[in-house]
């Protein structure tokens, strides 16, 4: 029986060590995403691209009017882009965060509930055996007074 319950404490002990691994991972993975969303260079090579393709869409823009116009065709529009699509991606890796609060939580549990029981320290074991001394050598002189005082 016995060994029955040691087991299962290591077993529960493995599951949340397994629970704590993996969320840290998840935890590291949000970190890692928030990082880079908002490290200043790249913002700033992608402002360069979005700059870049504007002005290539703009440039073919005004080729193709040229030449639709010398051609009696309608002129081409631009088609507006969404470009908050591509970066703000907050919502796909805040469910990383989430999980892995929540999994640290479960995996701090289930460590807590297979840990062995605590056991007291020694730490003041000095301090207790003087107050005790203390306490005794009290008692004893009370008991020394109470018999003086029987014998008079």
């Amino acid at each position: 029986m016995a060994e029955e319950v040691v087991d299962r404490k290591v077993l529960l002990s493995k599951i949340g060590t397994f629970f704590i691994v993996i969320s840290l991972f998840a935890v590291i993975v949000f970190i890692a995403s928030d990082v880079s969303r908002n490290d200043t260079g790249r913002k700033a090579g992608a402002t360069q691209t979005y700059i870049v393709a504007a002005v290539q869409a703009l440039q073919t823009r005004d080729t193709g009017a040229a030449l639709a116009a010398s051609q009696n065709l309608p002129t081409p529009t631009l088609a507006p882009v969404s470009t908050t699509a591509v970066t703000d991606d907050t919502l796909l890796y805040f469910p990383a965060f989430c999980l892995g609060s929540v999994g640290l939580l479960a995996g701090w549990f289930f460590k807590r509930i297979s840990a062995p029981p605590h056991v007291p320290s020694n730490r003041f074991e000095g301090l207790r055996k003087m107050q005790q001394k203390q306490r005794e050598a009290k008692a004893k002189k009370e008991a020394a007074k109470k018999e003086k005082e029987k014998k008079k």
